[in-house]
């Protein structure tokens, strides 16, 4: 605590140098240029330039430099504005109807002569398109307003409109959508709204959102102006991500009242009833919400208020008749029966199961015009959220409803932001944030063991309480202060900054508290046998089981950082944006395991590089440093060509789930008990799961243990990226984008307590051997993790979009993109031991960290996107829009392993992940014959061989390395095409500005043409493609079977498809109704 409190005392020291804090998230735009004489070219010194935005009276201003130059920051997107400029003895030029998009730095510099000139008005669309901007480097897409409105959504979230970004990969998991930018891990991504952090800093939601865990949304979609997706902004005010930074900005109110009630809703109606057989139950889904803004004081104090309730359930259909398992239905079902008679336990429905959310979301925001120079804004926002994350059987694996998680959650969030001009030439934007995270993950249904009974087919029947959901909290409070402070200097924009960012984590999280238990078939648990594995995390704190354990982790963290940037406008077409930015991760000491220190150490060394890294002596700050270089050239300097790029680093939040870590598991915190031997019976009851009560007062030290590197660093990335824009016919603008990434740190992981494998399997698969799998170096403790940084990996994305920007409500997008991305450990789980655990190798998972392709390799994804709006009358005004998006992609990657790989290796852990030999021959593989289904009866050796066979021949990862072994996501899966639709009808009412506006939400219109379409098929992250079933007697020739309806009649793998949620196979509807007050 001491060694964080003097960091704070550093960085606090530092925060307080005058106009020393520099703000994270882009949340306004901007306004420059430079006044001359019309006649003589000179400029015009102490000239007046004065935007008004004419719907609540906000005046901004600045004069002019000893060079002309003028520069007005900070100015409110939206519009529209009126912009005049004045000299004293010449005649005012004026510029009418000018609207700004979020982070846009809009020109205007005219010409002064003798009298008043009136430039041509600026259509919406022209003033509004972004894409000619002296400001634009990288990679970006900006999200407007009108878009907004205007594309197709049902779940009312970002990631409806993230998908804009050609480079973005977006899938349905269960915390709603998970977003990569790029190829990059999607934790690695940084949200702002307001400018303020709105991140899940602790890194537990895979949407990366506060509240994420719920899949509910951070903010209601009506409380957005527009916001901003920045893949490599070489602006070093933008920082704490690797993927992207999402910036949002919120309403604000005018003077004008102006008020909205809506509601959305879809049910069973709604829907495509029956899809492979799987009929949807009846369900209902709604959203009701109203905004309100407007003027307290007129020009001067303005409020926005926006109010939100959802109350949906989704079905998630199986057809049983698909299940292709080693079980019938029949013995499903004698298994849910068994639980309720033998042990009074209600496990649930398996094939008619259904997830819920219901949440709240509040936001109000107050804007203060202090006066011309000085603007301030509060805003405040609460979102709450109640979710059952339903599970979900599919073919080869029966999950019942009670082995779901309940989630409850609530963020309390408010910013602060004053923005100022100081005199002439200089600027400053204050952002002060605050948020308080309180979730809380419980088991759904009564509490019971973790049972999971494996089968043939590399499938399991799942039931019982969910395993890391026995004992979970969370909360964190998190405070940033952020600022900018500029100086305007002829071609220079000079900018001096930091930011702070403070967190505070108490942590609980004891997985399996109920006992894990696995059994070989359905038969063995009935007939009371023994499982073939058994776990248990318990408290070393208390014997106290599930959530008021006293066993939790605290611990305070925080990041600051400082940069110095130079924007020069070397001339009136070309500017080089230079920076250096630099950032300081600093953590709170963890309580020291001396007895780990003294013992185990010393043998650990006897085999690993322990790197630096001790029980109690956390990461070093270590100052990481990103530099950065943009241009932007409007070659021609008439905004119909324009190249733009850069080279930079750019350095990640790490989640502090995983630094967390290392407070959680130190061996004195939370214990566990692993049993691989089949020796411990199954008891039912929670309260009495082994090893029963522990001396609290002087516990065994005991479970896992997280190590970092003493020199351990956040992830960081070198980002190269280079842009071609032209200006088309017909007010198109084609672009052709070239990202790459490399990997400069990323997080790696070593089990130290494995002992390395001294003999090697025989045959064609000679891999190594690991022996008995439950030697460890030092028994006393499970997994001892070492995490420490790799700096292998990169990825690219190249990019071709024709895109007409919104003009007289005609909108088109075209994209087509292709990416691919190479790493070590892609980071996909909250728990070190996971990322360690599900590594996907052939050598083991210690010494195999080679690189091969992410999981967030986008692969092909092309984009197509077209609205139209009519206005016409019919007795009244009355307004049509219909907006049709398309995308076509490829599913994401995919690895073939071994069933039962942990037996296979000697490590005998069910989670192992053994990359296959792909072999050449039957010569090269041992196939045993069994029977896979009594109907089908005994399939032999040669009949395998012959499935086999045709399969590895057709494999795109497998056909052209027989006699090699397979690699980690070796191929992509299916493509597959979705057409969604939103039809908007506006109808004025009487003489009032008030009107109705009816919409209609189809996502995946494209399956209601034909049952056929729109499937969303996938194959899966890990493949058990073979199964291992024992050694040939005393050798260490493995031996195999292999389940020839696992292919088709071509030979490929057969495909689940995605029948849950928003991104579905199947068709939904949605109806809207909305009265708008104006």
């Amino acid at each position: 605590m001491r060694t964080f409190l003097r960091n704070i005392s550093l960085v606090t020291l530092l925060a307080l140098l005058p106009l020393l804090l520099a703000a994270q998230g882009v949340t306004t735009a901007s306004i420059f240029g430079k006044l001359v004489d019309a006649q003589s070219g000179d400029p015009l010194i102490g000239a007046t330039v004065q935007a008004v935005h004419t719907p609540s009276g906000t005046n901004y201003g600045n004069t002019t430099d000893v060079d002309g130059y003028y520069r007005i920051p900070g100015v409110r997107v939206g519009g529209p504005y009126r912009i005049t400029a004045t000299y004293v003895g010449y005649g005012p030029q004026v510029q009418e109807q000018v609207f700004l998009t979020l982070g846009q730095a809009f020109e205007f510099s005219p010409e002064l002569g003798e009298g008043a000139v009136e430039l041509e008005s600026i259509i919406v669309l022209s003033s509004r398109s972004d894409i000619f901007n002296g400001e634009k480097t990288g990679a970006e897409t900006t999200v407007t307003e009108e878009q907004i409105q205007a594309l197709p959504t049902i779940s009312r979230s970002i990631g409806d409109f993230t998908r804009l970004t050609p480079q973005s990969t977006t899938r349905e998991g269960n915390d709603g959508f998970e977003l990569s930018f790029g190829g990059i891990n999607n934790r690695y991504n940084a949200i702002y709204i307001d400018g303020a952090v709105n991140n899940d800093v602790f890194g537990l939601a895979g949407s990366g959102t506060n509240g994420g865990q719920t899949g509910v949304s951070p903010i209601s979609v009506d409380a957005i102006e527009s916001f901003q997706i920045n893949l490599a902004p070489f602006d070093v005010r933008q920082g704490g991500f690797g993927g992207a930074a999402i910036n949002a900005i919120t309403r604000s109110g005018s003077n004008k009242t102006e008020a909205s009630v809506y509601g959305f809703y879809r049910n069973e109606n709604t829907v495509r009833k029956t899809l492979r057989g799987a009929e949807i139950s009846p369900f209902t889904a709604y959203t009701a919400g109203a905004r309100l803004g407007g003027a307290l004081i007129k020009d001067k104090l303005f409020y926005f208020v926006n109010y939100e309730r959802q109350d949906e359930t989704t079905p998630l259909p199986f057809n049983a008749d698909t299940y292709a398992g080693g079980n019938s239905i029949d013995d499903v079902n004698r298994l849910a029966g068994f639980l309720r008679d033998e042990y009074g336990y209600e496990p649930g429905t398996f094939t008619d199961n259904e997830r819920f959310l219901e949440s709240d979301k509040l936001t109000a925001k107050f804007d203060y015009n202090l006066n011309d120079n000085n603007k301030l804004a509060l805003r405040l926002s609460y979102v709450g959220a109640d979710n059952l994350e339903g599970v979900q059987s599919n073919i080869f694996n029966i999950r019942f409803l009670n082995s779901s998680e309940r989630f409850v959650a609530k963020t309390y969030g408010a910013a602060l932001t004053l923005n100022s001009i100081i005199g002439k030439n200089m600027s400053n934007d204050l952002t002060i944030g605050f948020t308080a995270q309180r979730d809380d993950r419980d088991p759904n249904g009564d509490p019971f063991p973790t049972i999971a009974v494996q089968d043939s087919t590399g499938g399991e029947i799942s039931f019982g309480s969910e395993p890391f959901s026995t004992a979970n909290l969370l909360n964190q409070d998190i405070l940033t202060i952020n600022n900018n402070f500029e100086i305007f200097k002829g071609i220079h924009t000079f900018t001096i900054g930091a930011n702070l960012e403070l967190s505070r984590a108490e942590n609980l999280f004891i997985p399996f508290n109920y006992g894990e238990y696995e059994f070989s078939s359905i038969d063995a648990f009935i007939n009371g046998e023994n499982p073939t594995f058994f776990s248990r995390s318990f408290s070393l704190r208390d014997n106290v089981i599930g959530d008021e354990s006293a066993a939790i982790a605290s611990f305070n963290s925080g990041q600051a950082g400082l940069y110095f940037q130079d924007r020069i406008q070397a001339a009136s077409n070309f500017s080089i944006t230079a920076g250096l930015r630099l950032d300081l991760p600093f953590y709170d000491n963890i309580p020291t395991n001396e007895a780990f220190n003294d013992s185990t150490l010393p043998l650990l060394r006897q085999y690993y590089d322990l790197r630096g890294a001790s029980s109690g002596d956390f990461i070093k700050p270590l100052l990481m440093f990103s530099p950065r270089l943009g241009f932007n050239w409007d070659i021609l300097g008439d905004k119909t060509n324009q190249v733009r790029g850069g080279i930079g680093i750019f350095t990640s939040r790490a989640p502090n789930v995983w630094i967390g870590g290392a407070y959680n598991n130190t061996g004195l915190n939370r214990g566990s008990v692993i049993d691989f031997s089949g020796s411990t019976p199954f008891v039912a009851d929670i309260n009495n799961q082994p090893p029963g009560m522990i001396d609290v007062d002087n516990p065994t030290p005991s479970g896992d243990i997280d190590l970092f590197a003493e020199d351990f660093k956040l992830p960081q990335f070198l980002k190269l990226n280079l842009a071609i824009d032209r200006k088309l016919p017909f007010g198109f603008v084609g672009t052709i984008d070239i990202l790459y990434n490399k990997t400069l740190q990323n997080v790696a992981y070593q089990n130290l307590n494995v002992f390395p494998a001294t003999e090697l399997l025989e045959g064609a698969d000679n891999r190594p051997y690991y022996g008995n799998g439950g030697d460890q170096i030092d028994p006393t403790y499970g997994r001892i993790l070492l995490g420490y940084n790799t700096s292998r990996g990169y990825g690219y994305n190249v990019t071709a979009t024709l895109a007409r920007p919104f003009q007289n409500g005609f909108f088109v997008q075209a994209s087509y993109s292709w990416g691919d991305a190479y790493s070590v450990f892609d980071g996909t789980s909250s728990q070190n031991s996971s990322q360690w655990r599900g590594l996907q190798n052939v050598y083991g998972r210690n010494i195999d960290q080679q690189m091969y392709r992410s999981n967030f390799a986008a692969g092909h994804r092309l984009l197509g996107v077209v609205s139209y709006e009519l206005q016409y009358k019919l007795g009244v005004p009355m307004r049509t829009t219909f907006t049709f998006l398309s995308e076509t992609a490829q599913s994401g990657p995919y690895s073939l392993i071994y069933n039962d790989s942990g037996n296979l290796n000697g490590r005998t852990d069910s989670r192992e992940a053994s990359l296959i030999y792909i072999p050449v021959s039957q010569d090269e593989i041992v196939l045993v014959e069994r029977v896979f289904d009594p109907e089908d009866g005994l399939v032999t050796a040669d009949q395998q061989w012959a499935a086999l066979d045709r399969f590895l021949s057709t494999n795109p990862q497998t056909k052209d390395r027989r006699g090699d072994y397979a690699v980690r996501n070796g191929a992509f899966g299916p493509w597959s095409t979705v057409l969604d639709f939103r039809f908007v009808q506006d109808i004025a009412l009487g003489n009032t500005k008030n009107r109705l506006q009816l919409t209609f939400d189809a996502f995946n219109l494209t399956n209601l043409i034909n049952e056929d379409w729109g499937r969303r098929e996938f194959i899966g992250g890990s493949q058990q493609i073979l199964n291992f079933t024992s050694f040939t007697p005393g050798t260490l020739e493995p031996n195999f079977s292999f389940d020839p309806s696992r292919i088709d009649e071509d030979g490929e793998l057969l495909r689940g498809f995605d029948d849950r949620g928003i991104q579905s196979s199947r068709f939904q509807g949605q109806v809207g109704v909305r009265y708008i007050f104006e």
